[in-house]
């Protein structure tokens, strides 16, 4: 099938809506005589329209609103899977992690557990690079340090989320 063209497309929304005038419509439906194209394109549209005609648009009753609005005190929110006591758990495991890492790192554990990449003993294609790759060092305590850093942040988070947040929304409760 071949496309009709924007202006023409246009028109033709206009001949279905009977906004062209009289000339205007008589010279389009000579040029839908003409043009199978037009011709088909203005069959889908007209399907379009009959289409839309069809459907109904349902609207909620006048008091909808009301009834709704009434309703929003009576909704509770659903129990979290994750509970105070999980919480609490996952909050002792991870305090925990980060004492023992501490203690590791204050110890020297770490001290000697340095190391380097080399990125030349990675096999490469040479087309892709021509020069030599840098190797990298790794200082083991550096890692543990952020790695107690990160843990650290994630128990403010479950400190937070499992203890603070609920204690915080009883009061508002009490208060009210």
């Amino acid at each position: 099938m071949k496309k009709v063209s924007q202006e023409l497309d246009d028109q033709l929304l206009l001949y279905l809506d009977g906004q062209l005038n009289s000339a205007a419509r008589e010279g389009f439906e000579l040029a839908l005589k003409q043009n199978d194209a037009l011709r088909q394109r203005l069959a889908q549209l007209q399907e379009m329209e009959t289409s839309m005609k069809k459907n109904i648009v349902e609207e909620p009753s006048k008091n909808f609103t009301q009834l709704v609005m009434q309703k929003l005190d009576h909704y509770q929110a659903p129990s979290s899977s994750f509970t105070m006591f999980n919480g609490i758990l996952l909050l002792v495991g991870i305090l925990l992690l980060t004492g023992i890492a501490t203690v590791l790192v204050s110890s020297g554990v770490f001290d000697q557990a340095t190391g380097t990449i080399d990125l030349n003993t990675i096999q490469l294609p040479k087309q892709y690079i021509q020069r030599s790759l840098p190797s990298i060092s790794i200082d083991g305590k550096l890692v543990i340090n952020v790695i107690i850093l990160l843990n650290l942040g994630l128990g403010w988070v479950v400190f937070d989320r499992t203890i603070l947040k609920p204690l915080f929304r009883r009061r508002m409760q009490m208060l009210r």
